[in-house]
């Protein structure tokens, strides 16, 4: 007979883990929507656009690119964390020109993991990994497409 309780306990931990993130998924879109209705349709809908034409275009340049984006990981490591620091700032300082520049940093920055993300799925991730590759992408798309609308109706304001 074969001892089964490694294995039972390993499905309930997976269950667990799986309930947990539908929970986070859950509260991550109702915070997408309240931040989507304090702009007007007509921006959420352009800002869609954009991002839409964003994550192509950097899909097409890493697909067709013969660089290995791996090698810089440090770099845009620092980058993340000059861009968390700013954040922090960010709440303290309410300039409308630097809530404006850290949406296009945070646009330009998010753009940069996608390709990474995208190449590393390419090159680097097993078949296995597709769960890790989806929610990298997701996250990626998301914050570019958040940080696009926040340009988006920055503009409009003004």
């Amino acid at each position: 007979m074969y001892d089964t309780r490694p294995i039972k306990e390993d499905v309930e931990i997976e269950i667990v883990a799986v309930d947990l993130d539908k929970v986070r998924a859950f509260c991550e879109v109702v915070a997408i929507f309240v931040v989507v209705s304090f702009y007007d349709a007509e921006v959420v809908m352009e800002a869609a656009g954009l991002t839409a034409i964003v994550v192509f275009g950097l899909f097409a340049y890493t697909l067709q690119s013969k660089r290995d984006f791996q090698k810089h990981w440090a770099a845009l490591f620092c980058f993340s964390m000059i861009f968390i620091t700013a954040s922090f700032v960010q709440l303290f300082m309410q300039s409308a020109a630097f809530d404006f520049a850290m949406a296009v940093g945070g646009a330009i920055l998010f753009s940069v993991y996608l390709v990474f993300d995208i190449d590393r799925i390419i090159h680097h991730s097993s078949p296995e990994d597709y769960i890790d590759a989806c929610v990298s992408l997701y996250l990626d798309i998301i914050n570019i497409f958040l940080r696009v609308l926040q340009i988006i109706g920055e503009m409009n304001r003004q």
